[in-house]
């Protein structure tokens, strides 16, 4: 009796933990294109519960899953003519971007640079500077847990020594 008693409290702490794992986070972008003209989209990232299932939202996609997903991975590139390509968030080429995605703030900007660095682009991510490094596809990994963005991390960029 002991036992199935302990079995009952470990079931009801698993499924409390799972009930509350929910997260919306509202992501609003403001997207410089190539001709310098500006585009207010959304791109948040949600883990909400629906009808009994989870679905997960990233911008204007919707899918159901079973658990909150370990991490979503945008990708920038750097073309010969000189703009970043960010599929995810529009299909024309960026000169910039100004993101906020729950406490976090994610710019893309051009600002000459001595040594010159590919594009002059700069990515800063809550206050970070990032790079291009040429020839390589930038990646922009954010890691989740049942309350959101735990963390957000930068692949195939250099980050300037401070």
């Amino acid at each position: 009796m002991k036992t199935l008693l302990h079995l009952m409290l470990l079931l009801a702490a698993l499924f409390s933990t799972l009930c509350q794992a929910q997260f919306e986070l509202s992501g609003p972008v403001t997207l410089t294109l190539q001709d310098g003209s500006q585009q207010q989209s959304e791109f948040g990232f949600a883990f909400l519960q629906h009808e009994g299932a989870y679905q997960f939202r990233l911008g204007p996609h919707q899918m159901a899953v079973d658990e909150v997903p370990k991490r979503y991975t945008l990708a920038l590139m750097l073309n010969k003519d000189l703009l970043v390509w960010a599929r995810d968030l529009t299909k024309q080429p960026l000169k910039g971007f100004d993101w906020k995605i729950g406490n976090h703030h994610l710019q893309l900007f051009k600002q000459p640079m001595k040594p010159s660095r590919p594009g002059d682009f700069v990515l800063m991510i809550d206050g970070l500077r990032y790079h291009f490094v040429e020839g390589r596809q930038a990646q922009i990994h954010f890691h989740f847990d049942e309350k959101g963005v735990t963390e957000i991390e930068v692949e195939a960029m250099l980050q300037p020594k401070r």
